[in-house]
C-alpha cells in the first residue's frame, strides 16, 4: 500500500492527541514496508504489532476521555466515544485471540484494517472531538493551532528493523502520558489520579492537583497516597463498585462522590470519573466539580469553608439535579432496578462487588446455588447446558447490562445451566441477602420481577418458536438483523455476539452450517464480513431473501 503522508488534514489541533495519531501513522508505515519486503508477518512481528496496537489503543483512548472529563463535555457525546473506542479495543482483541504458532492474523488484511480505521477515526470522530474540545476549553493546555507535531518515529525510523519501530513507538506513546498529568497540574478543577486495586476499585492517590489540595485541605503533594476511604468515607468506599461498573461499561460515571473535608466531615461534591492508563496500569482520573468552582466564589485560603459552601450550594441543586442524576449507575438503569428508591438502592450499592474473569472460567455449574445476581459490566458470558456425554448447547450469551442467575436466587432455586465467560470479562455481583432483603420491602421491586420475568418468557417463547419452525437460513437471518444497527458512517452493521461456534450452537446448528450460510449470504452479495463486523448493503433485500427461503432449505 502507498505511505500515509502526515498532513493538515489530519491534525486536530490538540498537541497530545496529534503526537499519538502521528506515532500510529509511522506504524503502520513501517508495517507497509516491512510487508513490501516480505509478503508475511511471522508470528513474532504479529505479537509485536498487536502488543503496540494494544497499548496504543489502551493509552490514547485514555487520553482522549480524560480530554472530554476535564474539559466537561457531555455525558452522552463521551459515552458514544467510549463505545467506538470499545470497539477497536474488541476488534484488536479478536485478533490476539486468533493469534497462535499455526494461525497469524494476515498482515495486509491488518494493515488494510489499521489505516482505514485511522483515516476514519483521525478525520471523522477525532475531528468533532477537538472541535468541541476547542469550544469548551479554547485555552487549555495541549490544544494549539498550527504546530508542528512532535513524537513518532520520523520518517528516517521507517529504515530501522521493524521491532526497532515498534519499541521506539511504544516508549513515544507511553511520554505522552507526561502530557496528560501536567493538563491536570494547569486545570483549575480539582482532579486526582487514582489506582486501582486487584478488584478494580479505586486504591490510593497517584497524583493531584493544586486545586484538589484547596478542596480537601491538604497540600497537593500530600494527598499522593491518600487511601480513597480517608478521601471519601466509608459508606462512600462501599458503593465504589458501582461507580466503577458505570466507569467500565460507559467510559465515565457522572455524580455526586462523599468527600472527607480537613476536619473529617462529609460534603456531596459532583464528579466524572474516568479511565485513565499509566505505565501500563489502568487508573482512573476524578474531576470535581464544585459548584463554587461554578459561580465564582471559591474563598482562597479556606478549603474547609469552600468545601461547606459548595455543599450547601450543592444540597439547593440537589432538587433540580436529581432528575439529570437518575439512571447513571447500573442499578438505576436497569429496568429490574430503576424502580428502587434511593434508600433501596443503597442497600444494593452497599453490598455489589465487583468480580474478574478470566476467558473460560466457569462462575457456577449447574446445581450449584449462585451467590447472588449478577450483571454483565464487560466481556461476555454465556449460559449453557450439557449431557452425560459433554455434548453442550448454549441457551444465552449475555453481554452488558444483562443480568444473570436472577430467577434462581429469587425462587432459592439451584442453578439449571452453568455460566461461564467467553472472553476476559467483570461482571457485578449482588449477594442474595441483599436483593431478597429489597424484595421483602419493596412492591415497585415485586412487580418489577414479575414484568421482567415476563420479559424473559416471551424471549424464550419466541426462541422455541424459532427453533421448532424456522429453517437454520431464516434463524442466522434474524441473528444477524438483531445484532445490526446504523453504524457512525450511515452503514447497517451487525456485531456477532460471540465466536461462530458459540453462535451455531445458541442457534442449535453445527458450525460449518454456519459457515455455509455466510458464505452463501456472502456469495449473493447481501452481506460482507470482516471478523465479528457483519455489513448488511441492503436490508430489505436481505429480508426478501429470507422469505424465499420459507419454500426451500438451501443450507
Amino acid at each position: 500500500m502507498e505511505q500515509l503522508a502526515w498532513s493538515d488534514a489530519l491534525r486536530t489541533g490538540i498537541d497530545v492527541i496529534d503526537r499519538q495519531h502521528r506515532g500510529l501513522v509511522d506504524m503502520v508505515n513501517a508495517t507497509a514496508i516491512r510487508l513490501e519486503a516480505d509478503a508475511a508477518l511471522s508470528a513474532d512481528e504479529v505479537r509485536l504489532l498487536l502488543g503496540y496496537l494494544k497499548d496504543y489503543a489502551e493509552v490514547h483512548f485514555g487520553t482522549e476521555e480524560a480530554l472530554m472529563a476535564l474539559c466537561g463535555l457531555p455525558p452522552g457525546y463521551a459515552q458514544d466515544h467510549h463505545a467506538n473506542h470499545a470497539r477497536f479495543l474488541a476488534h484488536v482483541g479478536d485478533m490476539v485471540d486468533d493469534l497462535s504458532d499455526d494461525a497469524v492474523p494476515d498482515g495486509r488484511q491488518l494493515l488494510a484494517f489499521l489505516a482505514d480505521w485511522l483515516i476514519r477515526h483521525i478525520q471523522g470522530e477525532d475531528q468533532g472531538l477537538a472541535r468541541r474540545l476547542r469550544a469548551a476549553h479554547p485555552e487549555g493546555p495541549g490544544m494549539h493551532a498550527e504546530g508542528a507535531v512532535g513524537g513518532g518515529v520520523g520518517a528516517t525510523g521507517l529504515t530501522r528493523q521493524f521491532a526497532d519501530v515498534l519499541a521506539l513507538g511504544s516508549a513515544t506513546l507511553h511520554a505522552s502520558e507526561a502530557d496528560v498529568l501536567e493538563m491536570i497540574t494547569e486545570g483549575t478543577a480539582p482532579t486526582l489520579v487514582m489506582a486501582l486495586d486487584a478488584s478494580l476499585l479505586p486504591a490510593t492517590v497517584l497524583h493531584a492537583n493544586a486545586a484538589a489540595g484547596e478542596l480537601f485541605g491538604s497540600p497537593a503533594e500530600r494527598l499522593a497516597g491518600r487511601a480513597s476511604d480517608a478521601l471519601f468515607g466509608e459508606n462512600q468506599a462501599q458503593r465504589l463498585p458501582v461507580m466503577m461498573s458505570e466507569v467500565l461499561m460507559h467510559g465515565a460515571f457522572e455524580g455526586e462522590i462523599d468527600c472527607v473535608d480537613a476536619v473529617g466531615e462529609l460534603h456531596p461534591v459532583q464528579a466524572r470519573v474516568t479511565h485513565l492508563v499509566l505505565q501500563g496500569r489502568m487508573a482512573i482520573l476524578v474531576v470535581f466539580v464544585p459548584q463554587d468552582l461554578r459561580s465564582g466564589s471559591r474563598k482562597a485560603g479556606h478549603p474547609e469553608e469552600a468545601v461547606r459552601d459548595a455543599a450547601a450550594e450543592g444540597r439547593e441543586a440537589r432538587g433540580r439535579s436529581r432528575a439529570t442524576l437518575a439512571g447513571r449507575t447500573v442499578f438505576s438503569r436497569h429496568p429490574l432496578f430503576g424502580v428502587l428508591n434511593r434508600d433501596e438502592l443503597q442497600i444494593l450499592e452497599r453490598s455489589a462487588r465487583l468480580i474478574r474473569l478470566r476467558k473460560g472460567q466457569v462462575l457456577f455449574h449447574k446445581g450449584d446455588e449462585p451467590a447472588g445476581i449478577y450483571i454483565v459490566i464487560s466481556g461476555q458470558v454465556s449460559l449453557a447446558a450439557s449431557n452425560s456425554r459433554g455434548i453442550e448447547k448454549v441457551l444465552d450469551i449475555l453481554d452488558p447490562p444483562d443480568v444473570f442467575a436472577e430467577v434462581e436466587v429469587l425462587t432459592r432455586r439451584p442453578a439449571a445451566v452453568h455460566a461461564q465467560s467467553l472472553s476476559t470479562s467483570v461482571v457485578l455481583l449482588v449477594p442474595a441477602d441483599a436483593v431478597r432483603r429489597v424484595q421483602a420491602s419493596s412492591p415497585a421491586f415485586s412487580e418489577a420481577v414479575v414484568a421482567h420475568l415476563g420479559r424473559r418468557v416471551q424471549r424464550l417463547t419466541g426462541e422455541i418458536e424459532a427453533l421448532t419452525l424456522h429453517t437454520a437460513m431464516e434463524r442466522i437471518i434474524d441473528h444477524l438483523l438483531a445484532h445490526a444497527q446504523v453504524n457512525a458512517h450511515g452503514v447497517i452493521e451487525a456485531q456477532l455476539p460471540a465466536q461462530k461456534q458459540v453462535i451455531a450452537s445458541y442457534l442449535n446448528i453445527s458450525p460449518p452450517t454456519l459457515s455455509r450460510a455466510f458464505q452463501q449470504l456472502t456469495d449473493n452479495g447481501l452481506i460482507t464480513i470482516t471478523r465479528r463486523y457483519v455489513t448488511i448493503p441492503d436490508r430489505e433485500r436481505l429480508l426478501r431473501f429470507r422469505d424465499g427461503e420459507l419454500a426451500e432449505d438451501r443450507v
